[in-house]
Formats: structure tokens, sequence, C-alpha cells
């Protein structure tokens, strides 16, 4: 007999770091605006809080940003219902480190330095999942 396919498919907690991965990957293919705040503002780090969207510091703030950062969050919310019951992820965070004092220009394109996406989930036990990802220039869009 076939699964029936109304049905959710539950994953364990072991999924989480997966969950993580794949927001940290979303996050730095659209990441070249949140890159140019970072060089103009001389402000090298940005935190978002990806359950209630708060995004610090302030400058970074805006609704070009935010509409990024739904996007994160509407797909780690979408990942959290398909946790078998009772998993959840009380918390989540993404902190980006850009490589600002590493800028340069070739033709039309501006770039910056090392960049690194950090995203921790910390499920119902306290037990944090944690991906690091690392991109040696990441394209500065104004």
């Amino acid at each position: 007999m076939a699964p029936d396919k109304t049905q959710t498919r539950h994953l364990g907690r072991k999924h989480i770091k997966s969950f993580a991965s794949g927001i940290a990957h979303m996050f730095s293919c659209s990441a070249m605006h949140f890159a140019w705040i970072a060089y103009e503002s001389k402000s090298p780090s940005v935190t978002i809080d990806l359950l209630t969207g708060k995004i610090e510091p302030s400058e970074f703030d805006i609704e070009r940003n935010r509409i990024l950062v739904g996007m994160c969050h509407s797909a780690l919310q979408g990942n959290i219902k398909t946790l078998a019951p009772p998993g959840t992820i009380n918390a989540a965070n993404l902190t980006v480190n850009f490589g600002i004092d590493d800028y340069r220009t070739e033709g039309l394109t501006s770039t910056i330095g090392e960049t690194t996406y950090g995203v921790t989930l910390t499920d119902d036990r306290g037990k944090n999942w944690c991906v690091e990802l690392r991109e040696s220039r990441v394209i500065v869009d104004d």
C-alpha cells in the first residue's frame, strides 16, 4: 500500500543542523545589500533573531533587508513544523561578520573580503545546533 501523502513526515532533532545550514545558505545567497550597508556604515557585524525578525544594529533594519529575513523566518517555520512532537526550536540566531576591510572594485563589481555566516538553533531541550558558512568574497550591492 502506498503511503498517505496527506500525512506530514516528522523529522528527528538530528535534522535541526541541516535546517541551520539551509538558512545560512539561503541568507548568504542574497546578502549583497547587507554587505553594502556593513561597508558604508563601517559596521562589520549584524545579528538577526530568526524567530522574531529583529535585526541589530538598527542600520541594517530596513524594508529591503526585512524581506530577506522574512524569507529565512518562513523557511525556518516550515522546517520547525516537520519536527516530531514535542521537538521545536526555542531560539534561532544568525550572526554575520562581513570582511569590510578588504573592499575591492573590479570593473562594475565591488566586493568585500571573507564573510562568515553563523546560525545557531536551540531546541526545546536546550541543545545548540550550530553551522558556520564562510565565503571568501561577497558582492556588495547598493
